[in-house]
Order: structure tokens, then C-alpha cells, then sequence
């Protein structure tokens, strides 16, 4: 994947170590440039971006169909890279997947409704060299559209001060409307990353059948994704590129 492959966050090109990986197509732009975080693993906050192969991953987790697969992502993103993941699920996704099998799988697991003071939604994002959002639904892009912060996930978008990565999951209906369209758009203008999805054949729990949707790329590919953000420099959000 190229920067050109990235949606909506500030200006400059990614470093050398950079690859194309062919199966991921995202529409977005250019991340920006900035300072380098503290030193990776630390679990201290930084000031301005991490330096290339950041390590600390925050993956906020969504009560979409295919939540079902995450365990299949998590480990494509372990997969073969030194990467400390912590996730952060809504309580729709606790209720479809238990966070038990999460923590399996990722270093640190938090849930909405019981995990508020014992993380902070403040700390959460200091800490995040990287925060991605997997599967994303429709309820969390227009929630993070408008600033709003009703729960540990939402309130963690909102500290991030960062470009943050969606990857929408959702009914095919839903994703065409308009709301939700102008949803990724502002979403995109505030400097985000709403990585486009694309269509999948599989099981939809709302009506108990066989459906084509939108959705994730395969795990290899989001890994490929994720992997090519992580060895970028992103910027604050807003701020001008030095």
C-alpha cells in the first residue's frame, strides 16, 4: 500500500521501508510528518508522531456481524512483527463476541460500561501510537463524525489527537445512505482514514440469511494496511507539516 492509498490524513509521504501490498485498495491520502512519540513500549504518551514501526496498536472494536472473524485479524496483525494491541470494545461487540477470547490474542482488552475508570478514555489515547477501529458500524462513524463521547471507545476517538483508521462494516443498504456518506465524508475533511469496503458474501445475524454486504478485505490485507501505517509518520491532526 502507498500513501496514496490512505484517506484524509495530513500531508507528507510515507518512509522508504514503505511496500505496496496488491490486495488493498483503500481511497484515501496522505499522512503528515511530525516528531518522534517516546521511545515504543515505554506506555508513555508522546508529543507528536511515533517514529516509523510504531508499536503500541489500539484496535476499537465494533458490534458488527463481523466482529465475529476479529480473532482472524488479530492474528494477521501479530503475525511476524514485535506489536503491543490493546482493544477497546463497544458493548454491542462484548455481546456478540466475548472479550475473554479477545484477551487470548491481545495484550490488554477493555469494555464499555465496565472498563471506564479502571483505562480512561485520556490514557487510552495517549498511549495508542496507532489506533484503528475494526470493524467499524455505521452508530460509530456518525459518532466519531460529530465529536460525540458516549462510551470508552467513542471518548477515546475523541482524545485521539491523531489520524485514526475505519474499516466500515455494515449493510449494504445502510452504507449508501446519505447520512452515512456524509458521515465518512467529514470524517475524511477532520483527517481520518475511512478505508473504503467491499463487498462480501456471509452470514447477516439481522435477518438470519445469506448476504452480500460491505466489508472487510481478507485479514492478510488489513494486516498489509495496518502494517504500512504503522511504518508512516502521522502528524496531529490539523496541525501544519514541518
Amino acid at each position: 500500500m502507498t500513501a496514496s492509498d490512505l484517506h484524509g490524513a495530513p500531508a507528507h509521504a510515507a518512509t522508504p521501508e514503505a511496500a505496496t501490498p496488491e490486495a488493498a485498495t483503500p481511497e484515501a491520502a496522505t499522512p503528515g510528518a511530525a516528531t518522534p512519540d517516546a521511545a515504543p513500549g515505554d506506555g508513555a504518551p508522546g508529543d507528536g508522531a511515533a517514529a516509523p514501526g510504531a508499536r503500541r496498536l489500539l484496535v476499537g472494536v465494533c458490534g458488527s456481524g463481523n466482529v465475529l472473524s476479529l480473532p482472524a485479524y488479530l492474528l494477521a496483525l501479530r503475525s511476524g512483527d514485535d506489536v503491543e494491541i490493546r482493544a477497546v470494545m463497544t458493548r454491542s461487540a462484548a455481546a456478540i463476541l466475548p472479550a475473554a477470547a479477545l484477551r487470548l490474542i491481545c495484550d490488554e482488552v477493555y469494555c464499555d460500561g465496565v472498563d471506564e475508570l479502571a483505562a480512561g478514555h485520556v490514557g487510552l489515547a495517549m498511549w495508542a501510537e496507532r489506533f484503528v477501529v475494526l470493524p467499524a458500524t455505521a452508530n460509530m462513524l456518525g459518532q466519531a463524525a460529530h465529536g460525540l463521547a458516549s462510551g470508552l471507545l467513542s471518548s477515546a476517538l475523541l482524545a485521539y489527537e491523531r489520524p485514526a483508521v475505519f474499516f466500515p462494516c455494515m449493510n449494504r443498504r445502510m452504507w449508501e445512505q446519505p447520512s452515512v456518506r456524509r458521515n465518512v465524508a467529514q470524517l475524511r475533511a477532520d483527517g481520518h482514514v475511512v478505508v473504503e469496503p467491499v463487498p462480501v458474501r456471509g452470514w447477516e445475524i439481522a435477518t438470519r440469511s445469506m448476504q452480500t454486504n460491505v466489508g472487510l478485505r481478507p485479514p492478510a490485507a488489513v494486516a498489509a494496511m495496518v502494517g504500512e501505517l504503522r511504518r508512516m509518520e502521522l502528524g496531529v491532526r490539523g496541525a501544519a507539516a514541518t
